[in-house]
């Protein structure tokens, strides 16, 4: 029986999924650190010895090592060897500010994120809050309002708001990663347009004072209400995006 030449299954190349060579000794790496139990501040072994120990070249080796010292991971001491690194967000918040300055998309999910986050955790921040926290928030707000009448900002006094209704939960992890958010939206985010400080200053009133109702429906509500400005702000001042090409009919013959 022969086979029709139209069932016949074309002939493709097949393609390697696996990562680049530097990726997978990056990963290797890290679980060498791990395996061993190292500490920041200890010394990672000679490329030499990596390069055996993984069967790989030192060039790869090196390779790995740079891109593990732009993320924080490894460090290299001139004249004494690499070693491992204390874990820090910095090198995060040095790439997050220029890719979502390029990527608006990306701008408003991170702010979609930080307001789910705030407002699945408020609830848990209400229990904990306390009698200090409440009067430093209350202080803050003071702040903020001398500076919207004066029709300035009050950026710092804002960051620090957020800080100040989660600090009781007593999460460091989340704060630094809720401040690290705060930091590159606001070095990423376009000038607002439309919205006054008065307005952020309301915006923010109406967390604390949901709060002290005690009822966290409210106080989610008034988290939700806050951030509508912020993605409004967002959505104005995005670039429009390009609607894909149309398709070209083409004519029955």
């Amino acid at each position: 029986m022969t086979t029709r030449q139209d069932d016949a299954q074309p002939e493709f190349r097949r393609l390697s999924n696996s990562p680049p060579l530097h990726q997978i000794v990056q990963q290797e790496i890290r679980n060498y650190i791990l395996k061993q139990g190292l500490r920041p501040g200890d010394p990672l072994k000679p490329e030499s010895e990596l390069a055996r120990l993984f069967g790989v070249s030192r060039n790869s080796v090196r390779e790995a090592v740079k891109a593990l010292e732009s993320t924080g991971v490894l460090e290299t001491r001139r004249g004494s060897g690499v070693y491992v690194c204390d874990f820090s967000f910095t090198p995060l918040l040095d790439h997050l500010p220029y890719g979502l300055m390029q990527d608006h998309r990306a701008l408003r999910e991170l702010v979609a994120l930080r307001k789910t986050l705030e407002a699945s955790l408020i609830t848990d921040a209400m229990r904990a809050m306390s009698p200090t926290s409440i009067a430093a928030l209350r202080e803050n707000l003071d702040t903020m309002r001398e500076l919207a009448e004066q029709g300035e900002g009050f950026a710092e006094q804002d960051r620090h708001f957020h800080q100040l209704l989660f600090r009781d939960l007593g999460n460091t992890m989340l704060l630094r990663l809720f401040d690290q958010f705060w930091l590159a939206y606001h070095a990423a985010a376009p000038p607002a347009r439309g919205r006054t400080p008065m307005d952020a200053y309301h915006g923010h009133t109406a967390i604390l004072d949901a709060i002290l109702t005690g009822d966290p429906d409210q106080a989610r509500a008034a988290i939700h209400d806050h951030y509508i400005g912020i993605e409004a702000k967002l959505t104005e001042n995005s670039p429009a995006e390009t609607p894909p090409p149309a398709e070209t009919a083409t004519e029955a013959g």
